[in-house]
């Protein structure tokens, strides 16, 4: 889903992601994207924060208060750090700032996608096997704590 009452951006966005195979839904406003994202699962939402009735940190806000788990990645012209902050601090997955690159709007879709999905988790199983995945950084962590503890 997309969330932006700009024209413009709408038919861009529309283009950069049409290769990707999705099925785009598109809303002019925040209140139309709740009533649709109530109704439908996403994948994804690519939400614009500067709607016409509210804001888009209060889109974030009653999704996640309605238990609406779907991803959220926020598009927008503001660009300042509080801006960023503000959003994640609502619920949004990620944030990027317009104008936008096509290919790194794209790779980030497929990571938040991805993470949303389970597939960034440290374990995987497959039927009676369990793969554990350990980076460096949390071996380190846990020998620090085997020592300490």
């Amino acid at each position: 889903m997309i969330v932006d009452d700009d024209a413009d951006d709408l038919v861009a966005l529309q283009a950069t992601l049409a290769p990707l195979g999705l099925e785009i839904v598109k809303a002019e406003s925040g209140d139309e994207a709740l009533r649709l994202i109530l109704r439908r699962d996403f994948a994804i939402v690519i939400l614009d924060l500067m709607l016409p009735d509210m804001d888009g940190f209060d889109v974030v806000r009653r999704m996640r208060s309605s238990r609406i788990t779907v991803p959220v990645l926020v598009l927008s012209g503001l660009s300042a750090t509080q801006a960023k902050v503000k959003a994640f601090g609502t619920g949004a997955d990620d944030y990027m700032t317009k104008p936008f690159d096509k290919g790194e709007l794209i790779a980030r879709v497929h990571a938040v996608v991805r993470r949303s999905k389970g597939f960034s988790q440290p374990t995987l199983r497959i039927g009676p096997l369990l793969l554990h995945q350990e980076s460096e950084l949390q071996g380190a962590r846990k020998k620090a704590v085997r020592r300490t503890g």
